[in-house]
């Protein structure tokens, strides 16, 4: 696959931390998911109180053995990264110890700001994005790449729908 990258997202696709996130944020009492408006506020919350991002991103589970997964891609050395978005500098701290120091995960990282959109941040041109937001694959579609959304739910593997990262593993 020439020098082309797969970009795998990290928050519901490699672990189980967006789940987490959504469910802290209800409890701090932020409990509409679809107001952008409490959102912002809960990420100001999380700047007050850093041991959200610490439960949020430590005590996450791999999602479908993404991580074993991408412990194998690191052996054969693919070119797989994670791109993934960050709301605050202390969740990007938090992401990158544990994904280093806690998972052993050593693939580049890209941390993508607030207010910058992923096909912004690394220009698709061909490659790969897996992401579980709909809305994140499909603009990376219309800038030139190609893309997956990764659902964990689904019971097979569809033409633009993954449940693992396993098919990795086959390329």
């Amino acid at each position: 696959m020439e020098n082309n990258y797969t970009y795998i997202d990290l928050d519901g696709v490699i672990l189980d931390s967006e789940d987490r996130m959504l469910e802290r944020k209800a409890l701090a009492g932020f409990q509409n998911h679809n107001d952008k408006n409490q959102f912002l506020k809960y990420f100001e919350y999380t700047n007050l109180h850093p041991e959200e991002w610490e439960y949020i991103i430590r005590d996450a589970k791999s999602v479908n053995n993404s991580v074993e997964i991408i412990h194998e891609l690191q052996k054969m050395k693919e070119n797989v990264a994670i791109l993934t978005k960050i709301h605050t500098l202390y969740e990007m701290k938090v992401k990158l110890q544990d994904l280093r120091n806690h998972r052993q995960i050593y693939i580049p990282i890209i941390f993508v700001p607030p207010g910058i959109k992923k096909h912004e941040m690394v220009i698709p041109n061909h490659q790969l994005l897996i992401d579980d937001s709909e809305k994140n694959v499909n603009n990376w579609i219309l800038h030139g790449g190609k893309g997956l959304i990764f659902d964990k739910l689904i019971e097979k593997d569809e033409i633009n729908k993954v449940k693992s990262l396993e098919f990795l593993l086959k390329r």
